[in-house]
């Protein structure tokens, strides 16, 4: 299972879910998408490309080992999660949590002229998760790169447009709370993808950051249960 992790984040989001496979049997891969889990520096040089070569490296690597694969990720890796099922076949089921086609902060508007000016986005310090002292499990860049920032709502923009060739089975999550990403994007993609087997779940105690917020064991499960489900050769 390919486990894709967020926006200037690291694959610990994801270990809950890593855990409930790795109970049951499962082989799960988090590989680091490139210019993160270093320095916000290195993360102002990668794209959006970038981050879909990483995506796919890793889910090369994982073919290498697997004759079945399903992908998951949170916030940006479940976009990515989204491009990989519309581009890549051998992607056989998918689950998103908190998944991202666009963002809705007013400022972006303007950030395509102002980011020479203002290199750097500093996230708020208001929390959006039930549980805010589990934040610092998210192992987060305290600053981003804004011209890193356009590139993610361009890659927003390229999946949405993507959405109608993912036919995979889809399990999509998303917590109520979530102040970074609205939960109106969890209808787009359930509305927007080819699949017949499509889910929704809406978590309405959950933040943006629901891989470690209050229902992350019920979400890891959820997760899990759903490849145990639609893959073949995989134990449930």
């Amino acid at each position: 299972m390919l486990l894709l992790h967020g926006f200037a984040g690291t694959p610990v989001e994801l270990i809950r879910l890593g855990e409930w496979l790795s109970g049951h049997g499962i082989l799960a891969h988090a590989p680091l998408l490139a210019g993160h889990g270093t320095s916000p520096e290195e993360m102002a040089l990668t794209r959006a490309d970038d981050w879909i070569q990483s995506a796919n490296q890793g889910l090369d690597e994982l073919l290498a080992r697997c004759r079945t694969v399903g992908v998951a990720g949170q916030s940006m890796g479940g976009t990515l999660a989204l491009h990989l099922a519309a581009t890549r076949p051998e992607v056989r089921a998918v689950a998103t949590q908190a998944a991202m086609l666009r963002l809705s902060d007013w400022r972006l508007r303007l950030l395509p002229a102002l980011h020479p000016l203002v290199p750097w986005d500093t996230p708020s310090a208001r929390v959006d998760l039930y549980l805010p002292e589990r934040a610092g499990l998210l192992h987060s860049y305290r600053r981003r790169p804004t011209p890193a920032i356009l590139e993610l709502v361009r890659l927003g923009r390229q999946v949405e447009g993507e959405l109608p060739a993912v036919w995979q089975p889809l399990l999509v999550l998303h917590g109520g709370r979530d102040g970074v990403v609205s939960p109106a994007n969890a209808g787009r993609i359930v509305g927007g993808v080819g699949s017949s087997i499509r889910q929704l779940r809406l978590f309405p105690r959950s933040g943006h950051g629901m891989s470690v917020d209050v229902d992350r064991l019920e979400v890891a499960e959820l997760a899990g249960q759903w490849f145990a489900q639609h893959l073949p050769e995989v134990p449930a």
